[in-house]
């Protein structure tokens, strides 16, 4: 069961409620969500382009988890079913928090550095002002973008991250196969 499209689907569901959260978040800061009305036969269904977006960061999302997951799956398990058995969900967990703790820090800092509250505790620490008064003028710099060019770096940024993080384990993982049969072939 959990070979199957179940465990995609999860983090799928995981990765779109983390989205609509971003957007929901957004449209309370003032986030002008603009809708565009698809024909379908004698109706018009409305679709968002920010969702659009999203939708589309969540298909990333989901390949750089598949991909990753199964660079990594049965990396170091041994000959044994039982111990594959046992790591396989485990380091299916482990994947996808790789893949949304960067992504969801990423997306969610900027608008928390930006907040009164941040500032107001960052100004009022004397050890924080320097840095206090840097974000300050950072986000008043960033205030001056439109909301939806803002929305937009914010997915791209995100999404880079987890791409980083996805290629760097990707990388120490076959880095790490290919250290090990290089050090076979020495020994031999």
């Amino acid at each position: 069961m959990l070979r199957g499209w179940v465990p995609a689907v999860i983090f799928a569901v995981l990765s779109i409620g983390i989205e609509l959260f971003f957007l929901e978040y957004l449209d309370g800061l003032g986030f002008v969500n603009l809708q565009v009305g698809v024909p379908v036969g004698p109706w018009s269904v409305p679709v968002s382009m920010a969702l659009v977006l999203s939708l589309g960061v969540v298909v990333v999302l989901v390949s750089l988890w598949l991909s990753v997951f199964e660079s990594v799956a049965y990396v170091k398990t041994g000959p044994s079913r039982v111990v594959r058995r046992i790591l396989y969900p485990l380091r299916m967990v482990r994947m996808a928090a790789l893949v949304l703790t960067p992504f969801t820090f990423l997306l969610f800092i900027p608008y928390v550095l930006q907040s009164g509250s941040f500032l107001g505790y960052a100004t009022s620490t004397s050890v924080l002002q320097g840095l206090g008064t840097t974000i300050y003028n950072w986000s008043l710099d960033i205030g001056q973008l439109d909301f939806s060019t803002r929305f937009i770096l914010s997915q791209l940024i995100a999404t880079l991250g987890a791409i980083v993080v996805v290629g760097l384990q990707i990388w120490r993982v076959q880095g790490t196969r290919n250290l090990m049969l290089t050090l076979r072939r020495r020994k031999r």
